[in-house]
């Protein structure tokens, strides 16, 4: 590995006299410190330019990052929502303490309107990972209950899709396709079991669900905080392998749409005493993610265990995507249901927010690295904030965005605007 003169160190670690491991686009020690890592920009730049993003032996020919890209985060211009939720600013992100709220998500600094996803770590930059909860308040409204009880019907049918095809708009198919932890395997079964019900067994099936949900959350340390509410509380360590963290979430996923929105009381009673757990599941995850798929120096390791074995450096970056990808989707749906559930309830909740994620139709359902690749080099890729998605509006015919895309923006935005976005496409 050729060696580096100190004075290419980041400012952080120049300033402090100490080594400098000098990833991109942050150094190990400033990200374990939640610090802004910034190279100089003459000498340090050439010589960080040439740095491999993620070092693996079978890394071909290593695309170049130009960290230089990160220059002009935004300061916070965040601001009360009128988004997925009716109108309360008790924000969830209080409870994640790496994403500080005087951090705003970046402007689309990934991307201008027209250019392709040319950076390497376009998907993996710490800042892609910040919740952020501005939102262009012309063109949204509140969300009525017509409206979440179409969500809510639009989440089942990905569930069940998942039973059917082992993927949805948030479960990759590539996934679970070299191990499906037991965790993941009981709840498919079990949702399957639930799906085919027959008025005769439906008691047993839910019985079912409620056992399994519950010793989901007793083997990964939850306790009842209030026995007879019946309310469970997360006791479980924060250190706990990104992928175990999100296959567990996705289990008891299974177990929560099942038990808030079947109509079973008994049902509904078990699974509010579990939205807690699954909150704070959907937290420590993308707080996780935030820390380890940032880290450039070690971030492929992530891969092992989970997906399969990459055989070259795109493969790899696609797998990394994948799984970075799958996180991003799933703590926005799982971080939906609890204010889903209050507003059918009660008419109000407040609002968890949102994290980049990629609206580009093609992208999730491409069929091989090579593919996916094409795909970003070819045009926007659209990694947007969900509140920063009425640039589409604008920049993208309604055919060019995907289905979980489609969903968000169903969920933020003007009924009326959309419908005029999808008509003037039409005549288009």
């Amino acid at each position: 590995m050729p060696t580096h003169a100190e004075s290419n160190a980041c400012s952080a670690c120049a300033r402090s006299k100490r080594k400098c491991g000098r990833q991109i686009p942050s150094c190990i020690r400033c990200v374990d410190r939640g610090k802004s890592c910034v190279y100089p920009s003459s000498r340090g730049r050439a010589a960080s330019s040439s740095r491999p993003l993620l070092p693996d032996p079978l890394r071909g020919s290593v695309p170049r990052v130009d960290d230089g890209l990160l220059a002009g985060v935004a300061g916070n211009t965040s601001s009360p929502t009128a988004n997925l939720i009716l109108a309360d600013d008790l924000m969830l992100d209080l409870a994640f303490p790496l994403m500080d709220s005087d951090f705003a998500a970046p402007s689309p600094l990934i991307q201008t309107a027209s250019a392709p996803a040319t950076r390497a770590d376009w998907f993996l930059a710490p800042e892609t990972w910040r919740i952020s909860h501005r939102v262009d308040i012309s063109a949204a409204i509140p969300i009525g209950k017509a409206a979440m009880k179409k969500y809510v019907v639009l989440l089942q049918s990905w569930f069940e899709r998942w039973v059917t095809t082992g993927s949805n708009p948030f479960i990759h198919s590539c996934l679970y396709s070299a191990k499906a932890p037991a965790c993941v395997q009981v709840a498919y079964a079990t949702l399957a079991s639930y799906i085919h019900r027959t008025p005769a067994n439906t008691d047993t099936v839910l019985q079912i669900v409620e056992d399994r949900s519950t010793d989901l959350l007793r083997e990964n340390g939850a306790i009842l905080d209030r026995v007879g509410a019946e309310e469970w509380a997360d006791g479980g360590e924060q250190d706990v392998d990104l992928f175990a963290q999100l296959t567990r979430l996705h289990a008891l996923m299974v177990y929560q749409i099942i038990g808030l929105f079947n109509g079973d009381i008994r049902s509904r009673h078990v699974a509010e005493g579990h939205m807690a757990v699954q909150d704070s599941w959907a937290g420590k995850l993308l707080h996780s993610a935030a820390k380890a798929l940032s880290n450039t120096h070690d971030v492929a390791t992530h891969l092992v265990g989970c997906l399969p074995t990459p055989s070259t450096y795109s493969q790899q970056r696609w797998y990394l995507w994948i799984l970075s990808e799958s996180i991003r989707r799933t703590w926005l749906v799982a971080v939906s249901f609890s204010p889903v559930f209050s507003v059918l309830r009660q008419g109000w909740s407040p609002c968890p927010g949102s994290v980049m994620f990629t609206n580009r139709s093609g992208l999730w359902n491409a069929a091989s690295a090579t593919e996916w690749e094409k795909q970003c080099l070819g045009r926007n890729v659209e990694f947007l904030q969900r509140f920063e998605c009425a640039s589409l509006f604008d920049n993208a015919e309604p055919a060019d965005i995907d289905e979980f895309g489609t969903a968000m923006l169903d969920m933020t935005f003007n009924g009326e605007l959309l419908e005029k976005w999808r008509d003037r496409s039409g005549r288009l």
